[in-house]
């Protein structure tokens, strides 16, 4: 039995090997090599429907485990797996997905022994079993030739001899005693044992031909069901294809749909007639050079060469790859035939098209360059009339606020020389009475007028000096960006006051609600030039007619060391479709009428640059407008520079 077992584990060890190479390793090649060819196209375009059916066509071998395609970047493109088949060994095939000689991707195929090693293990069963009976019977036998080698040995020997007859070799003879009978029973017993022999191992070899009968059968099935897979996928496929056996001067033996598709031609007539897969191509160089690289080299990629389309007088210009296989005594050609006469049309439009552009972008590179050296000097004059302008006014305001202290002083200087020459003849008419005789009564009413006159005059002088003072700081503020501490309420009352000329020419009233103790160290000046603005502004723009006016300054502590200013009026207000374009240079809605269009420039330019703060603009129209500016308390250092600069 031993010998049996060592014996059966080298044909199943041996017998397992020609299985694995017959059903897993020949077809995960064949399958891999396949998908490599197949996948290509669909990896470039990202059809994973396509790739999808390539797979699922491979994946109805009950072999095959798992299908793995990955693009260039090692992602996975399709994948499909049936893990309850995973079992046994596992072994896998990759290939690289190659397109114009460039790695795309790459496949990956796992098939499975789990079925080889299951009929094995079956086979293995039946074998264990037969020894076992064979060694069962064995036992049964030696245990009657025991029992009964003395019991009728004569009557035994005959019936042996009548089994024998019969060709029953079941049950041996034993006969111990020297003689005739004894030897004769030997020699029936030896010859019963021999045609037992015999006959077992006839019965083993008819039982392993049988199987081995059906495994071929089995394999066979199995090839078949391969080879329906192979042309399913063939043609399937959506790229042009072709079969070419070598052995019969690469004649074409089977095109795919797809190919039939492209070309126009029939499968009959492609396959029936080896002139007409002549005249496939235009140029029968071309095909010679196919064939002779594809034998060289059993592989051929990227080849471009024109073919014809059916019987009409019409080319394709293709990119032709292959390779050469072999199956069985076979040599065959696979060659993949890709239209790309699209492509290279949309190649040369593209190339035609680029030099076009490039042509245009230096013309019109050119045409940018000239209008941007004439917008720069356009800005360079803009910029100096801006600066002109923005002098002029400035010196206009300046003008009109001299031109209103002068008139203001003019009032208490003048009734002070009034005052002045009326006690000066008082007085000399009480010298004159002195050398005449001066009565009380004179010198009282003398001491009287000169008391109601020195009244008159402290308060007009001192009426004129506070103006002069208010006009010095004022005009020291204005033409200069000092910077200095100073109380908000102060500096406001001062320009309210240095504009009161100006205020009582209209009808309109301007108000100013300061807490007293609000500090600023900043410039006093561009400050004051920005509220002189915001109110001439709203005398010009917000009130018309009849209108009593009034324009209202208020300022608040907003926290965080900022300040928040707001200069309201109760005019018409600003029409929406202003309110962004206010702060631009040189708009303006009374252009002619006393309006420049700098105006608010101006006081945008002053907040955001010399005074480091921003300022908003509320309006509705009828309702007035609101400018609220937001100044930090102390100003930074960086931003001082002149108004001239601004």
């Amino acid at each position: 039995m031993l010998p049996a077992l060592v014996l059966g584990r080298f044909l199943l060890k041996d017998r397992y090997e020609r299985e694995v190479d017959l059903r897993v390793r020949v077809p995960m090649s064949q399958y891999a090599d396949m998908l490599a060819r197949a996948m290509a196209v669909p990896v470039w375009n990202v059809d994973k429907e396509v790739a999808n059916q390539f797979v699922q066509a491979v994946m109805r071998n009950p072999e095959v485990v798992s299908v793995t395609v990955e693009d260039e970047s090692k992602n996975r493109f399709v994948h499909s797996e049936m893990t309850d088949r995973r079992g046994g060994e596992v072994l896998n095939e990759q290939r690289q997905i190659m397109l114009d000689n460039k790695v795309i991707g790459r496949v990956t195929v796992e098939l499975t022994t789990a079925r080889i090693e299951r009929d094995l293990f079956f086979d293995f069963l039946k074998l264990a079993g037969a020894l076992l009976a064979q060694v069962i019977i064995s036992f049964i036998l030696i245990l009657l030739l025991f029992e009964r080698r003395i019991v009728r040995p004569l009557h035994e020997l005959q019936m042996a001899t009548a089994r024998l007859a019969r060709g029953q070799l079941d049950q041996a003879l034993h006969w111990h005693r020297r003689d005739e009978i004894g030897s004769l029973a030997q020699g029936l017993d030896k010859m019963r044992e021999e045609l037992g022999g015999l006959i077992s191992d006839r019965d083993i070899r008819n039982a392993a031909l049988q199987q081995e009968l059906n495994d071929r059968l089995k394999a066979e099935q199995a090839l078949r069901f391969t080879e329906e897979k192979f042309t399913a996928i063939f043609h399937s496929s959506p790229v042009a294809m072709t079969v070419s056996r070598k052995e019969n001067d690469f004649e074409i033996i089977d095109v795919n749909d797809a190919w039939v598709r492209q070309f126009g031609w029939s499968r009959e007539e492609i396959l029936s007639n080896k002139a007409t897969q002549t005249l496939l191509w235009r140029r029968t160089e071309d095909q010679d050079e196919v064939l002779r690289i594809a034998e060289r080299e059993h592989e051929i990629h990227g080849y471009e060469a024109w073919l014809r389309c059916g019987r009409q007088d019409k080319s394709l210009l293709c990119e032709i790859s292959g390779k050469m296989i072999s199956l069985g005594s076979e040599s065959l050609l696979i060659l993949v035939q890709e239209d790309i006469t699209e492509k290279r049309h949309n190649e040369q439009e593209i190339l035609s098209l680029n030099t076009s552009l490039e042509k245009r972008v230096s013309e019109r590179t050119q045409a940018l360059e000239e209008a941007n050296a004439e917008l720069t000097i356009v800005l360079e004059n803009l910029q100096r009339a801006q600066r002109e302008l923005l002098r002029t006014e400035k010196m206009a305001a300046l003008g009109s606020l001299v031109a209103g202290i002068a008139h203001e002083l003019n009032t208490p200087i003048g009734t002070s020389v009034t005052v002045t020459s009326t006690l000066q003849q008082h007085t000399d008419d009480i010298i004159l009475e002195m050398s005449k005789g001066l009565r009380r009564s004179q010198l009282e009413t003398y001491f009287h007028n000169t008391r109601t006159g020195t009244d008159i005059l402290m308060r007009n002088l001192s009426k004129a000096s506070e103006l002069v003072t208010s006009f010095k700081q004022v005009a020291v503020d204005q033409t200069s960006a000092n910077r200095r501490v100073f109380a908000l309420d102060e500096m406001v009352a001062e320009i309210v006051l240095t504009m009161s000329p100006t205020i009582r020419k209209t009808r309109h009233d301007v108000e100013y609600h300061v807490p007293p103790k609000l500090v600023l160290d900043s410039y006093p000046g561009p400050l004051g030039q920005v509220l002189t603005n915001l109110i001439n502004n709203a005398f010009i723009h917000g009130f018309d007619g009849e209108h009593r006016g009034v324009v209202t300054i208020t300022a608040r502590s907003a926290g965080d060391d900022l300040v928040e200013i707001s200069v309201s009026d109760n005019g018409k207000g600003i029409p929406e479709q202003n309110l962004g374009r206010i702060f631009d240079p040189f708009f303006t809605t009374k252009l002619g009428q006393g309006g420049s269009g700098l105006g608010l420039n101006i006081v945008y330019n002053l907040v955001t640059g010399v005074l480091g703060g921003n300022i908003v603009v509320d309006s509705e129209h009828g309702q007035g407008a609101r400018f609220t500016i937001t100044l930090p308390q102390v100003a930074e250092q960086s931003r001082r520079r002149t108004n001239d600069q601004v």
